[in-house]
């Protein structure tokens, strides 16, 4: 049997309940899963539900499937599987709720037909559809439902139209995107509900975050500052039309010389990491290290190779080898290092096993890298999860982390100020003062 709902998750329960609309975000790891799974095994028992569709992305439909068989054993559940014409008939087959990919959506029910109709119809992870105007979206917001049933821990993710975006789906025309920060609050104070760890989870041990700063040297340092002095003619080679591509194309290039020097192999962040893990194995801790280079990871791997046990998760990864690895980072003994790219790691899985987490580069999008850390930040956590951020001094890392925290400020105003209870873009003048090529007038347009 599994452990029984903790208040707040029932809070959580009947906020559902009661609501033909509602976007529960609460924060990673508090059980939204478990919350819908219970919702709509009562409103079965109650004769209120005959039928749902649950909608996640396509790595979570096993996982979905796995919890409701948990947590609502009394709900038939269909995984919606085949090619066009296999899942036409899933979709009027009798299940109590069928579970589907965000791409299967998009594919059967943008320009068909299709006559399906839920009473509930539940998005997960519902950040996807915070651009109103992708076919993904509007897919989703032309399904035939009673209810509307929206979860994400990042409701808001790179601006303020993201979050009216969801609630197109959620409540069409209750937000705008020219409403003052308080009216969305008091428009949304009704559908919406979020509970943050330390809310809710008085015993959950903190996280502790350092930022660990290093510095380049040799060739490595070299290479970095061959390519930063030669930034302007880098970024003007394909004139006004591509200025932005290229600012882009050279922070990226940065970025990962700041990682590693792939010619002659010098890397500080290598070396940093080897003292953390040298610290980690006399007491069989385990370590999960992000980063969202998939070239970086596997040269890790081979670096560090000999001294702890080594898995990769990757997005490139079938979903059978991504569980395996899992599954041995958890249940296995350590010293383990699980090595993550950012965007595998910030959906769908439970790292909760980690004792320390090492941030190995920086993403331009906070709520991502917060995602990748609350896998390991789980509400059955005993110890401490200490978190280390790698950045390069004097960098374009240093001015990349700035930019973070102005778009946490963001989150902060929108979301966690918000009743009942990442992150813009960069812009144009964002990627040029990154670069320090703000005096330079190129006509650049906002990304």
């Amino acid at each position: 049997m599994p452990d029984p709902l903790r208040p707040y998750q029932w809070e959580g329960v009947r906020f559902l309940l009661d609501k033909g609309a509602g976007l529960l975000a609460d924060e990673m790891g508090l059980g939204k899963t478990v919350q819908v799974a219970v919702a709509l095994s009562m409103k079965l028992k109650t004769g209120r539900r005959r039928r749902s569709l649950v909608v996640v992305p396509a790595t979570l439909r096993l996982n979905w499937a796995r919890e409701l068989a948990r947590w609502a054993p009394d709900i038939s559940v269909g995984v919606v599987r085949g090619g066009t014409e296999d899942r036409r008939a899933y979709y009027m087959l009798p299940y109590n709720v069928l579970i589907a990919s965000y791409e299967q959506i998009r594919a059967d029910f943008l320009r068909s037909s299709n006559t399906a109709e839920y009473d509930v119809v539940v998005l997960d992870e519902a950040q996807r559809i915070k651009n109103a105007n992708s076919e993904t979206a509007l897919a989703c917001r032309v399904l035939r439902r009673d209810a509307s049933w929206a979860l994400t821990g990042t409701p808001l993710e790179n601006r303020v139209r993201d979050l009216v975006g969801v609630y197109r789906f959620v409540c069409p025309g209750l937000l705008t995107s020219a409403m003052s920060r308080p009216e969305m609050h008091s428009a949304m104070q009704p559908f919406f509900l979020r509970r943050r760890k330390y809310d809710v989870l008085h015993q959950l041990p903190p996280i502790q975050f350092q930022d660990v700063y290093v510095e380049l040297e040799g060739q490595q340092k070299q290479a970095y500052d061959a390519l930063w002095e030669n930034r302007i003619n880098l970024t003007h080679r394909g004139g006004s039309n591509n200025f932005t591509s290229s600012m882009l194309a050279l922070i990226t290039r940065l970025k990962q010389v700041c990682n590693f020097h792939p010619a002659s192999g010098e890397s500080s962040k290598r070396d940093a990491l080897g003292l953390i893990i040298d610290g980690l194995v006399s007491a069989d801790h385990k370590l999960l290290v992000f980063s969202q280079y998939v070239k970086t990871l596997r040269w890790l791997a081979q670096e560090i190779a000999g001294t702890v046990t080594i898995d990769i998760i990757h997005g490139g990864l079938p979903e059978s080898d991504k569980d395996r690895a899992v599954s041995r980072f958890n249940n296995k003994p350590g010293p383990r290092v699980l090595l993550v790219s950012l965007k595998a790691g910030g959906v769908g899985l439970n790292l909760g096993e980690a004792s320390h987490v090492v941030l190995f580069d920086r993403w331009w999008n906070p709520a991502v890298e917060e995602q990748a850390i609350h896998r390991a930040h789980r509400f059955e956590r005993e110890r401490v999860l200490h978190v280390y951020r790698f950045l390069v001094a004097d960098s374009i890392e240093d001015r990349i982390s700035t930019i973070l925290g102005e778009k946490r400020e963001l989150f902060e105003q929108y979301i966690e100020a918000a009743d009942n209870a990442t992150v813009l873009p960069l812009s144009g003048w964002e990627l040029e003062n990154m670069l320090d090529l703000g005096h330079i007038d190129m006509g650049l347009p906002d990304c």
